[in-house]
């Protein structure tokens, strides 16, 4: 398998560094689903570092491991994004990065049982992979659990 060219791009940049230990999953846990999901109270969470206007924004450059929790009715027009991501910055429907519209049709249709009173999200980027593991990541399960989410869909961005 041919390398990324961006891993190629952080080797030039910082050719003067220790070589980026970069994170190799060999496994991933699987947790099949125990109902369908008609019956499942879903949480939706993004790594595209959106916060509504009452929030402070995330902090792009310094591997921030905040995350930030969005009530599901929030209008979207009052949500902003931190991400310098191309893939973010040019997003024209907030939707595509942060789908909460959608997932509130699927509730109002029935398809799902419930979405999860408070959407996540968080800055993708983050180069700190042990603390995201050890810290954010933790303390974002735990919300999950006490929201009682039986699944969560991440929109990586």
């Amino acid at each position: 398998m041919a390398p990324v060219a961006y891993i190629e791009q952080i080797r030039r940049l910082y050719a003067n560094e220790p070589p980026y230990q970069w994170t190799v999953n060999l496994t991933s846990p699987w947790t099949p689903m125990v109902k369908p999901v008609r019956e499942c109270r879903i949480a939706l969470i993004s790594s595209g570092g959106i916060y509504h206007i009452s929030q402070e924004p995330f902090n792009p450059v310094k591997n921030d491991l905040t995350f930030r929790e969005i009530p599901k009715t929030a209008d979207l027009a009052e949500l902003r994004i931190s991400h310098y991501s191309r893939n973010a910055r040019d997003v024209k429907d907030l939707n595509t990065i942060f789908p909460l519209e959608r997932f509130r049709e699927l509730e109002a249709q029935g398809r799902i049982d419930a979405l999860a009173s408070i959407a996540f999200t968080f800055m993708g980027r983050i180069f700190t992979r042990t603390r995201l593991q050890k810290e954010m990541a933790p303390h974002l399960i735990g919300r999950l659990r006490e929201l009682r989410t039986d699944a969560a869909l991440l929109v990586p961005v």
